[in-house]
């Protein structure tokens, strides 16, 4: 067959005062922000339409990830055909539309049946009766690939010049449609991220307040004196106020998304009030971890009681007092392991306090974890597990 014999044109089958006018429409409901799937759909309607069945056009869309091409509109395409390519990668030899967003360049393949680029797809594309697949890549503002815009034709085809204007005039538009509709998405995911921020904020703030009226009623019962219940509850505040730094340092940095934070620069942190003594008095010793924005409090709360209570009944009251944070993690946990050397003799406690039992509660219920305690008379040995999913970004 001569190649004379299968040269298409558009300029027999789009007029352009037709095609013109068809555009500035779906331009106009693209200002005005229209669903982008029936945009694509009247546009690709739109230049099927003077071919009468012979061309069918279709716009895939490039996936978050960059990696996929997932179906934007495609009204005249067998609806298996679709399905069967909806998700396709993209790269090098992944027919004409995964090569053109691969590449960013347009690839015209005018015979499906001889062409290397679709030996992967050969038969599925014989099956519904397609033989030629021009398609171009869809470019944002800034050159970035957001798509591609494909013609099918149900006989081998060649673009001529004019052929590939006309194409690359409608992907222009397809493409402002995608990246409106992206900019769209992008603000309305901007936005409910700002009133996540404001209720996790709210939230925190009441927490906190309840959490100080808290720790000042139960403190007052159990505090030998007010100086004492000073201490412990400016203590347990302070630290507080560390953790929430850190959440806010991250907060500030990732423009509004609740941030994580560093397991080590949490723990040094709560340490830093207690190492006053000599240098190897507080050792630590694990591998960092992102600490989820809602486990940091929990953490620091357990670790600041444990802080304290080495420093006012165990081996942190004592110069030659040492005191050891280690912490392991496997696939399903984080486990903290607290041994104090150095200090008083250790007794079991004859009733829980304040303290003990929030940490506690904290680890049991708010955490889903546990703590086992071993009152060693030479110094205490806690050891806490907790289901790392609480616990991570």
């Amino acid at each position: 067959m001569r190649q004379e014999a299968f040269i298409g044109s558009l300029e027999r089958e789009i007029p352009d005062v037709a095609l013109l006018e068809g555009e500035r429409s779906i331009l106009g409901r693209v200002a005005k922000g229209g669903p982008l799937h029936d945009v694509l759909r009247d546009l690709i309607l739109l230049i099927e339409q003077p071919s009468r069945g012979e061309m069918l056009a279709s716009v895939l869309i490039l996936s978050e990830d960059g990696n996929h091409l997932v179906e934007g509109a495609a009204p005249s395409l067998p609806p298996a055909y679709n399905v069967a390519i909806d998700g396709i990668p993209v790269g090098n030899g992944i027919g004409s539309c995964g090569t053109a967003a691969f590449t960013g360049e347009s690839v015209f393949v005018a015979d499906i049946a001889t062409d290397p680029l679709w030996k992967d797809f050969r038969d599925l594309a014989k099956s519904h009766g397609l033989a030629a697949c021009w398609s171009v890549p869809l470019r944002s503002s800034d050159g970035q690939v957001l798509g591609t815009f494909a013609n099918y034709y149900r006989v081998p085809r060649v673009p001529t010049s004019r052929d590939v204007l006309a194409i690359e005039t409608v992907a222009q538009t397809a493409a402002i449609a995608v990246e409106r509709h992206r900019a769209d998405m992008a603000r309305a995911r901007a936005e409910e991220q700002r009133k996540l921020l404001l209720q996790e904020l709210n939230h925190r703030v009441r927490n906190a307040f309840a959490l100080a009226g808290a720790l000042v009623a139960v403190g007052a019962r159990t505090a030998p004196s007010a100086a004492d219940l000073a201490t412990s509850v400016q203590g347990k505040l302070a630290s507080l106020s560390r953790a929430h730094d850190l959440l806010l340092d991250r907060l500030s940095a990732s423009e509004g998304a609740l941030a994580d934070a560093s397991l080590r620069d949490l723990v040094a942190s709560t340490f830093t009030p207690y190492a006053s003594g000599p240098a190897t008095q507080i050792r630590i010793d694990g591998p960092d971890l992102r600490i989820a924005p809602q486990a940091l409090s929990d953490l620091t709360l357990i670790l600041h009681e444990l802080a304290t209570n080495a420093a006012k009944y165990g081996a942190l009251r004592e110069r030659d007092g040492e005191v050891t944070l280690q912490w392991t993690v496997d696939d399903t946990s984080l486990r903290f392991d607290w041994r104090e050397r150095g200090g008083p003799a250790v007794v079991a406690p004859a009733k829980a306090g304040f303290g003990s039992t929030l940490t506690q509660r904290i680890i049991e219920k708010q955490l889903g974890g546990r703590i086992e305690s071993d009152w060693d008379p030479r110094g205490l040995h806690a050891a806490i597990v907790l289901p790392l999913q609480r616990i991570v970004s």
